[in-house]
């Protein structure tokens, strides 16, 4: 028991260390990633008197079921609906997109990034319209993500004077809440179609049409050695939305 703790503890270990390596950044995904390495590290050396204690304690045995089973039949609820939440036929005529920021690498959109600004780039060769470039100014950069992801843009071929930028955006509800003052503040339920990461897309059509809009989802594939560490901050991120409406 102790060799199999360690080897998961080891495990999430390796899995920060190759995560902050690649990205520079540090978020709410490898947080809960490291708390659980070292919960698995002081089973590999206490589980013995965890689980004798465990085994004396009714009610503590209660409550870590409890916690097990609902978090087990959470994650596969949030699963599927995350699995729904694919890709929408794309609505004919001049409908704005809204590309979701992801972070930026020393000034330059991170690969997940790269991915949907591609994937935004694909859609507006085939039907050119306005692109929003949603995301504001990180604590470690100088730029903001929506600049950033014009400057790509542009460079890929898009007209600059086909992009709008919304640099103050902090979170997913205030990306569809600065770019709706943007594109249509008046407007009743305007439609528009949003690039995200396949995992997010559920949540971003959530707030999405909490905010006001009709949205058309167009996710771009998450970058495989991020899928752990995406899909557990996502779960956290579904609670709090559907907690505090954010």
């Amino acid at each position: 028991m102790a060799i199999l703790f360690g080897l998961c503890a080891v495990s999430c270990f390796l899995y920060v260390f190759s995560l902050i390596y690649v990205s520079g950044n540090i978020d709410f995904g490898i947080i809960i990633i490291t708390v659980m390495g070292i919960v698995f590290l002081l089973l590999a050396i206490f589980h013995k008197r965890f689980f004798s204690f465990l085994r004396k304690k009714r009610w503590l045995r209660y409550m870590v079921t409890g916690v097990l089973v609902i978090s087990v039949i959470t994650i596969m609820f949030f699963e599927i609906l995350m699995y729904q939440a694919q890709e929408d036929s794309l609505p004919s005529g001049d409908v704005p997109i809204l590309v979701l920021g992801a972070g930026l690498i020393n000034g330059e959109p991170s690969p997940t990034l790269k991915r949907r600004l591609n994937k935004a780039y694909d859609i507006y060769q085939q039907n050119p319209t306005t692109i929003v470039t949603s995301g504001g100014v990180d604590y470690n950069e100088e730029i903001s993500e929506g600049e950033a992801m014009k400057r790509y843009l542009v460079s890929l071929g898009v007209e600059p004077t086909d992009i709008l930028v919304e640099d103050k955006s902090t979170s997913t509800h205030e990306n569809f809440l600065f770019s709706k003052e943007l594109l249509a503040p008046s407007e009743l339920k305007p439609e528009i179609i949003v690039i995200t990461n396949d995992f997010h897309m559920f949540r971003a059509k959530m707030i999405g049409g909490r905010v006001g809009f009709t949205v058309y989802a167009a996710p771009s594939e998450t970058p495989k050695h991020i899928l752990v560490q995406a899909h557990i901050r996502e779960y956290f991120a579904i609670i709090n939305t559907y907690l505090f409406q954010r």
